[in-house]
């Protein structure tokens, strides 16, 4: 009893005796430093110094080969979890050349912003008369909203980008999604038409963008209207008619089954048209739970090499 008694009572004794000396030993060292500036001065620069590497990361490796993709234009972007971006690679960023379906991408987000998800929306002769290699949708079916997104952004279904385009007038839908591609700063953007369609007339219009505008369009997205990214994640799904089974919608993008990722993926939109010929956009999570790596890839031959060629080289030359 008397040696547990005296061990208790002296708990607190050591316990300030070592709080105190951690103090002094800091107070000491501190005294020390502003004897010796240049110490002191070597200490903040390597502070810093620590604090940039860690704010420009990821960073390119030394001595890395840069890939050869073949396509007309290709841009890979980091996006942290604050909303920051880096460009990791890019070829012909800058350079307007026609998107095809990735269209659908401001078609989703111009429905999504702007129209009520229960709205219900019945679909047109005119709407099916649309060009269309996958469209199932019939004259006279109805769907909401929320669920014609499906088959436009996992068919690319055009027919369904012509029934969200008559709720406000195609005329009126294309002005919303040039005002939004304004009100993004997608300078180098501009919308035609809801589908991403070639123009039947060899020199008409056509809907064009870059690869930095592409991927700041899906960074907006993905933060900002994620459901959207949450259909383009899915490999297949039932579409259903007022409860009933209506056809079976399969993704256009055959990364989706790829499973040699370093990550997993968030979601992709394809587009191919003759003039545009191959476009996607994927976007996979970030190494380490950072943020979004987003890569492009337009005007190729075969989209789907291209694509995982550019994503496996950002992730094998970089430090994260």
């Amino acid at each position: 009893t008397f040696f547990l008694s005296a061990f208790l009572l002296s708990i607190p004794v050591w316990f300030g005796f070592n709080t105190s000396s951690d103090a002094l030993s800091e107070a000491l060292f501190w005294k020390e430093m502003t004897k010796n500036p240049t110490i002191l001065q070597a200490q903040l620069i390597q502070s810093r110094l620590l604090e940039q590497v860690r704010e420009e990361r990821p960073s390119l490796k030394s001595e890395v080969m840069f890939p050869e993709i073949q396509a007309a234009g290709a841009l890979s972007l980091f996006l942290d979890t604050e909303g920051n971006t880096k460009v990791l690679f890019e070829k012909g960023g800058e350079q307007r050349l026609p998107i095809a379906s990735l269209t659908k991408l401001m078609t989703a987000l111009v429905a999504v912003k702007h129209y009520d998800p229960l709205q219900q929306i019945t679909i047109t002769s005119s709407a099916v008369a649309e060009e269309e290699s996958l469209g199932q949708l019939r004259v006279g079916d109805v769907f909401p909203v929320q669920d014609l997104l499906y088959p436009l952004l996992m068919e690319s279904s055009n027919d369904a980008a012509a029934a969200l385009a008559e709720v406000v007038g195609r005329r009126v839908f294309v002005d919303l999604m040039n005002l939004e591609a304004q009100e993004l700063g997608l300078s180098n953007t501009y919308f035609f038409n809801p589908t991403g369609l070639d123009p039947n007339d060899p020199q008409g219009p056509v809907n064009y963008s870059t690869g930095k505008d592409i991927a700041m369009l899906a960074s907006y997205t993905i933060q900002t209207y994620p459901r959207i990214f949450d259909i383009l994640v899915i490999p297949q799904q039932d579409l259903l008619h007022k409860g009933t089974f209506h056809h079976t919608m399969k993704s256009t993008n055959e990364l989706l089954s790829f499973e040699g990722w370093p990550t997993p993926i968030v979601g992709g939109k394809t587009g191919w048209t003759p003039l545009a010929k191959g476009c996607l956009v994927l976007v996979l999570k970030g190494p380490k739970g950072q943020g979004y790596i987003v890569n492009v890839v337009l005007g190729a031959e075969d989209r789907f090499s291209q694509m995982k060629t550019l994503a496996s080289w950002v992730y094998d030359s970089f430090t994260w």
